[in-house]
């Protein structure tokens, strides 16, 4: 039976180290610790050869995070599949931005929606639940919602927020961007006035113009869903869309909205003219993200008197 060691310098030269490491952990159901310091473990026949198998998908440039089904988040462990764009670290941003806002309003005895938009694998929604949890900050001051378009997306999120234990506290919802939100305020329309409830948004929407999308890395474009990258009018198709929702919601029902968003670099200026051409009376603060590349932005819009 070949070692660790023995496969390891078998692919050596055709994978990197450590997509190694994490497929052979993966399949051994090892952590990865134990991949460096046990490199004369027996790998038996049949988890070599799903090891091989799993290996030549990767050579193929299948993204690691579909092959093995799982990808960290805000250090969670989340299901993926090809239905959902794989979470990325910068998204974290968003998680600490959200998070940082709530703690303040609910100390403040504010009650707030918790919406997140296009939530795919829940990543964002179930990581500021689980911190929401742990801070034993009073439930009766916020709802948690998720809303997709894809009823397959939200089997996953349902999942993944069970996983997690927080499948009770946040309720999913299917439409398009915030049309479930503005459904449900619609039913709950005399209690959440009266409440004075303000609404915080999460959205991580299709933000790649068609250029910056015809560039992405063949692991992207051959295998993530473009409908989770790809928006049209320079990749702000889908922002246009949801401010324009924003708008009907304020204009309706008159709450106060703050907003935190994901977007490429290149898009900072024309994506703070559409805020200014929409909420004019808004407040815009960017941030950067970890390589020094404005990534996030964040948008408080309260309602004329």
């Amino acid at each position: 039976m070949p070692t660790i060691k023995n496969i390891q310098q078998k692919y050596f030269s055709k994978i990197s180290p450590s997509d190694l490491e994490i497929l052979i952990s993966y399949v051994i159901k090892k952590p990865k610790e134990f991949i460096l310091t046990h490199p004369k473990f027996s790998v038996n026949s049949d988890r070599g050869t799903v090891i091989n198998k799993l290996i030549c998908r990767r050579l193929k440039k299948e993204p690691l995070a579909y092959i093995t089904g799982h990808k960290e988040f805000y250090g969670l462990d989340f299901k993926v599949n090809k239905n959902v764009l794989i979470p990325r670290p910068e998204t974290e941003q968003i998680v600490e931005l959200a998070m940082k806002n709530l703690s303040s309003a609910i100390q403040r005895n504010e009650k707030i929606i918790i919406a997140d938009i296009g939530t795919g694998s829940g990543n964002i929604i179930i990581s500021m639940a689980k911190w929401l949890k742990k801070s034993k900050l009073p439930i009766t001051n916020y709802q948690l919602l998720a809303s997709d378009i894809s009823s397959k997306v939200l089997l996953l999120a349902r999942k993944n927020a069970k996983i997690h234990k927080v499948d009770k506290k946040i309720k999913f919802l299917q439409g398009d961007l915030l049309e479930p939100l503005t459904k449900t305020i619609k039913k709950e329309k005399l209690k959440i006035q009266n409440s004075k409830f303000k609404i915080q948004i999460t959205a991580n929407l299709p933000y790649l113009s068609k250029k910056i999308y015809a560039s992405t890395p063949a692991d992207v474009k051959k295998y993530e869903p473009k409908n989770a990258l790809y928006s049209s009018e320079k990749g702000l198709g889908h922002y246009k869309n949801l401010f324009g929702q924003i708008n009907f919601l304020i204009t309706n029902y008159r709450l106060p909205i703050t907003l935190f968003l994901e977007f490429s670099p290149e898009q900072k200026n024309r994506l703070a003219k559409l805020i200014e051409n929409y909420f004019p009376q808004s407040k815009i603060k960017f941030s950067r993200d970890l390589s020094g590349k404005w990534r996030t932005c964040e948008i408080g819009i309260t309602p004329k008197n």
